[in-house]
């Protein structure tokens, strides 16, 4: 069993994109990711109880690009996918969203996100949505497994 407690102020700040997006002129590929990923921190500024973890779900469907978002607020701080292009993208956009000068609360500074996890899933052709999520700092989550009458907690 998972149990996360994610309080509305950050999950006011989520938004979800379908690529292309031409506001953003982003395409449907890594760079296109990027660049609504950025921009869902930006519009945030700060709220959602910054600095705050950002999960991002890329392809499915509107539900399940969503769901797979905030799974990723079960992975612990610092673990990178194991898709090695997910991961550099993860390390680089830690670095770039951090140089926003948003800061905690929006009031600025360096640190505007705690980590950012992303992962993938399977899509049809005619849709590339890109959900992000955000949680906040307190990262209040617990994993409970049961196995042979033994209790295990993560």
């Amino acid at each position: 069993m998972r149990l996360m407690l994610k309080g509305g102020g950050s999950e006011n700040v989520g938004a979800q994109y379908k690529l292309p997006h031409a506001p953003l002129n982003a395409g449907r590929d890594l760079d296109g990711v990027r660049k609504v990923i950025i921009d869902a921190v930006v519009n945030a500024q700060g709220l959602g109880c910054a600095p705050g973890i950002i999960g991002v779900g890329i392809g499915g469907g509107r539900d399940t690009s969503y769901t797979l978002s905030k799974e990723q607020f079960f992975r612990n701080i610092g673990q990178r996918s194991e898709n090695k292009e997910l991961a550099r993208l993860e390390a680089s956009l830690l670095e770039d969203l951090n140089k926003l000068d948003i800061g905690p609360m929006g009031f600025g500074g360096n640190t505007t996100v705690l980590d950012v996890f992303i992962a993938s899933q399977h899509r049809h052709p005619a849709t590339f949505f890109v959900s992000v999520s955000y949680t906040c700092w307190a990262f209040r989550r617990k994993t409970m497994t049961i196995k042979n009458g033994e209790v295990q907690y993560d």
